[in-house]
């Protein structure tokens, strides 16, 4: 218990500083306490409920081509990933997902710009992510690293990343309850890790205002690449 309650509010930070990361650090710190579909399941179900707040602020300034495109992609990467997570064995599940996250932080720490992704291999770079999120909860690296190709504002890049991740949360969250992974250790841990996940949002918010890190990268990668090689080596 005091673990998950550590990891949660380290995730929240970490979160609320660089608005993204929340899912995978929980996935990963979860695989060491309990079987990774369950630990995809509570991740999942916990990424939902604490982005709830900021999905008025980021309709309102995403792009929403773009964004229509990205979702045509999870969709269409959902039955692999939910197929992947309800037969695959625990140790390849737990391989997955460290591999996963580790080639994120690599691609994240690299901080290299690529050629300009044309908004045509939006529904690629949505498959892309849907993948990595059904299967590891690891769908930032891929998502952000499109965007962040993407002649956008830093504004509309993160709205548009906001409500990817609310929206495959959703439709993988769905998925998770028919094939019968919501259970109730996924629920108890969920409702033991949701207020400390809510204080440490906050306060990643407020170390943001203060502080205005230089880019997510150097604060996420180095925490993603330490806990998927823990994993790995597990």
């Amino acid at each position: 218990m005091v673990a998950a309650v550590v990891l949660a509010l380290l995730a929240g930070v970490v979160r609320g500083f660089t608005g993204f990361g929340y899912a995978v650090i929980v996935v990963l710190g979860l695989n060491l306490l309990m079987a990774p579909q369950a630990a995809l399941a509570t991740a999942i179900l916990l990424d939902l409920a604490c982005c709830l707040g900021l999905l008025r602020e980021a309709a309102a300034q995403c792009h929403r081509p773009l964004l229509a495109r990205l979702v045509i992609g999870m969709v269409l990467a959902l039955p692999l990933g939910l197929w992947a997570i309800s037969w695959l064995p625990a140790g390849i599940m737990s391989q997955l997902v460290g591999g996963i996250s580790l080639l994120g932080g690599v691609l994240l720490l690299l901080d290299r710009p690529l050629p300009q992704l044309a908004q045509r291999f939006a529904i690629s770079a949505g498959i892309a992510s849907g993948l990595a999120m059904t299967t590891a909860s690891a769908g930032g690296p891929p998502l952000m690293l499109y965007l962040l190709n993407q002649p956008l504002p830093a504004a509309v890049q993160r709205a548009t990343a906001i409500l990817f991740f609310a929206l495959c949360s959703s439709a993988v969250l769905l998925g998770l309850m028919a094939t019968g992974l919501i259970t109730g250790e996924v629920l108890q841990m969920a409702a033991l890790m949701l207020l400390p996940s809510l204080v440490g949002n906050q306060l990643g918010q407020w170390l943001f205002r203060r502080y205005r890190p230089s880019g997510f990268r150097r604060a996420v990668a180095p925490l993603l690449m330490i806990l998927s090689v823990w994993v790995l080596l597990r």
